[in-house]
C-alpha cells in the first residue's frame, strides 16, 4: 500500500506541472496573438491605409474660416449714399474651448463680459454650457468697435471676435419704404434691399487653416478670394425725395388721414425721382417697425 501511495504522488505532481505549463503556454500564446494583432493594426494604419489617420487628424485641426465681403452700396442718381455697410463685430464663443480651459467662473473677467453683453452671468453660462462639445455659438451680433475692443482685451479663453457689417441708412425714414432694410445677416427683407438682394450681395471667400489645441492658427492651408458685391444706383434724387416726404407728411396731417403715398416722375423719361409713404419708420432702429408689423 505504501508503495502504491508513493507511485500516485509523483504522478499527481507531474499532472499539476503539466497543467501549469499548459496554462503558461496558453497565456504566452494569447499575449503573442495580441501583440501580432497590434503590430498588424499599426502596419495597416501607417503603411497600407494611412489616409484614415490623416483624415482624422485633419478633422481635429483643420478649420474653415469665412472671409466676409461687404454688401453693395445703394446711391441716388447723383451718387449720394442711401444705404451703406459699416464694419462691426460679432462676439462668439467656442463652448469646447471654454470647457477645456476650466469653464466659466465667477471671476472679474467673466463678470465684465456678462456686463458688457448685458446678459446675467448665469444665463451666459447656461448658453455656453448648453452644448459643451459645440464649437460655435453667437453671443452678440453687430457690436460696435469700442465694445469689441473692450471684450478682446479681457482675453477670455474660447471668446472670439468675428468681422461683419451693419447696414446704415443716411436718409433714415425719408427713404425707408423705398430702400427697405436687411436682417442681421445682411439679407434684404424689404424694398430695394430685397428686390436687388442678389445684385447687392457679394460672394464670401474661404480660408482653410490648421489650429493647435489652443485654437491658435499655426498654418494656412488654402484660401479662396471673396467676390465683391455690386453697387446700385437708383433714379431717385435724394433732395427731391426729402421734399416729397415732407410735403406728404404735411398733407396727411392737414387732411387728418391715416396714411398717404406720393410718387414724383420725370414726364420726359418716365424715371421715378421720388417715392414716399407716410407714416414711415426709422430703418436704423427697427424695434418700432417690428411692433407695427406684428400688430
Amino acid at each position: 500500500m505504501k508503495a502504491a501511495a508513493k507511485t500516485q504522488k509523483p504522478k499527481r505532481q507531474e499532472e499539476h506541472a503539466n497543467f501549469i505549463s499548459w496554462r503558461f503556454a496558453l497565456l504566452c500564446g494569447c499575449i503573442l496573438l495580441a501583440l501580432a494583432f497590434l503590430l498588424g493594426r499599426v502596419a495597416w494604419l501607417q503603411v497600407i491605409s494611412p489616409d484614415m489617420l490623416v483624415k482624422e487628424g485633419d478633422m481635429r485641426s483643420l478649420r474653415v474660416q469665412q472671409v466676409s465681403t461687404s454688401r453693395g452700396m445703394i446711391t441716388d442718381r447723383s451718387g449720394r449714399p442711401l444705404a451703406v455697410s459699416v464694419p462691426v463685430k460679432a462676439i462668439w464663443a467656442d463652448p469646447k474651448e471654454v470647457h477645456d480651459a476650466g469653464g466659466i467662473s465667477v471671476g472679474d473677467r467673466w463678470k465684465a463680459l456678462a456686463n458688457a453683453l448685458n446678459i446675467p452671468l448665469d444665463q451666459l453660462s447656461a448658453r455656453i454650457n448648453a452644448n459643451p462639445k459645440g464649437r460655435f455659438i453667437y453671443l452678440a451680433r453687430q457690436v460696435n468697435p469700442d465694445m469689441a475692443d473692450y471684450i478682446k482685451k479681457l482675453k477670455l479663453p474660447g471668446i472670439h471676435l468675428r468681422e461683419e457689417s451693419r447696414r446704415y441708412y443716411p436718409s433714415g425714414e425719408v427713404t425707408a419704404h423705398l430702400i427697405g432694410f436687411t436682417n442681421v445677416d445682411s439679407q434684404g427683407i424689404e424694398g430695394v434691399e430685397k428686390s436687388f438682394d442678389k445684385w447687392l450681395t457679394g460672394q464670401p471667400g474661404e480660408r482653410i487653416v490648421r489650429k493647435d489645441r489652443y485654437g491658435r492658427v499655426i498654418e494656412d492651408i488654402s484660401s479662396t478670394d471673396s467676390q465683391a458685391a455690386h453697387n446700385l444706383t437708383l433714379s431717385i434724387d435724394e433732395r427731391l425725395q426729402a421734399l416729397v416726404y415732407r410735403e406728404l407728411n404735411n398733407a396727411v396731417a392737414f387732411n387728418k388721414a391715416e396714411s398717404g403715398s406720393a410718387v414724383l416722375v420725370d414726364v420726359n423719361t418716365g424715371e421715378v425721382l421720388a417715392m414716399a409713404n407716410s407714416p414711415s419708420y426709422n430703418p436704423n432702429n427697427l424695434s418700432g417697425h417690428a411692433e407695427r408689423s406684428d400688430a
